[in-house]
């Protein structure tokens, strides 16, 4: 059985590579859409209790949410065919044995950790305090949706992730905002990665930790549809097809740049879900 401890490694992980790529919003729209996203993890849900209609659509929710998500790999690696890295990893992501997955994630979060540390130490040293000062910058829809992820039922312990979860927002944020400068940060594709440029040789290793970012984080969202469909009597294999599948088809397919799309989705998973699950709960005579 896994420790709740590697369940927070592995979100924080998870997390990591696609917070890192929308940290050009800057510190404040981090921390404000944080604190506005990040409560509503606590509301009360029954993963376990979803029709299995509702069970499927989440299923086809996280495919979707990372076929959205892992085209930001590209961005680390010198190629035109932006397809390749993120196909790549969600064939890794495929393969890794899902007993296994809490234990890998936590493993590369600490390695990750270990290459953080020179950008850090080196960043630390580049900020200039005159861009530090809070802007509005551009409210990303798909932070908002990474910030709702620690309410899935493979998140791990509740007291702590949320705190763990807004700390690691502004940290990345902060540090893109003081090196770039919010101009700048709002207007790059991938700021992380650009203030990793900046800093001397450095691209190559967040590269790397960014790369196990991204493949941590798709094992993550297969992994919790497999356990969405296990609590409604769907076999978790088909489940983690479906979710792959749908993954794949956003990915190979460019309909999916729409902020209005993810911010619906979005609604869906927090409107859909929470009612269904109290729905059925009081059919079968439990509290909610």
């Amino acid at each position: 059985m896994n420790h709740p401890k590697q369940h927070t490694l592995w979100l924080l992980a998870a997390l990591t590579a696609p917070i890192a790529h929308y940290s050009g919003a800057g510190w404040f729209t981090a921390a404000l859409t944080a604190l506005v996203g990040l409560p509503l993890t606590l509301l009360p849900r029954r993963w376990n209790d979803m029709p299995k209609p509702v069970a499927y659509l989440e299923v086809v929710w996280l495919g979707i949410v990372a076929g959205l998500l892992l085209p930001g790999s590209a961005a680390n690696w010198p190629s035109d065919n932006t397809r390749v890295v993120p196909l790549t990893i969600l064939a890794l992501a495929i393969f890794t044995n899902a007993a296994a997955a809490p234990r890998i994630g936590a493993v590369l979060a600490l390695c990750m950790a270990i290459l953080a540390i020179p950008v850090g130490v080196t960043a630390s040293a580049r900020i200039e305090p005159e861009w530090l000062p809070p802007t509005t910058g551009p409210w990303s829809p798909g932070l908002a949706l990474i910030l709702l992820l620690p309410a899935l039922p493979e998140a791990g312990e509740k007291k702590r992730r949320i705190a763990y979860a807004a700390l690691l927002t502004v940290l990345l944020t902060v540090l893109v905002q003081g090196i770039l400068s919010p101009q700048v940060a709002a207007s790059v594709a991938d700021p992380f990665y650009q203030t990793a440029r900046t800093l001397g040789h450095l691209e190559p290793v967040v590269a790397v930790g960014l790369t196990l970012g991204w493949y941590v984080l798709t094992c993550f969202l297969l992994q919790n549809a497999a356990t969405i469909a296990k609590g409604s009597d769907i076999k978790p294999k088909i489940a983690i097809t479906l979710a792959a599948a749908t993954a794949a088809i956003t990915i190979l397919f460019p309909w999916q740049r729409n902020k209005t799309l993810i911010t619906s989705l979005t609604a869906l998973l927090w409107l859909i879900a929470p009612l269904s699950c109290k729905i059925t709960a009081q059919l079968k005579g439990r509290p909610f």
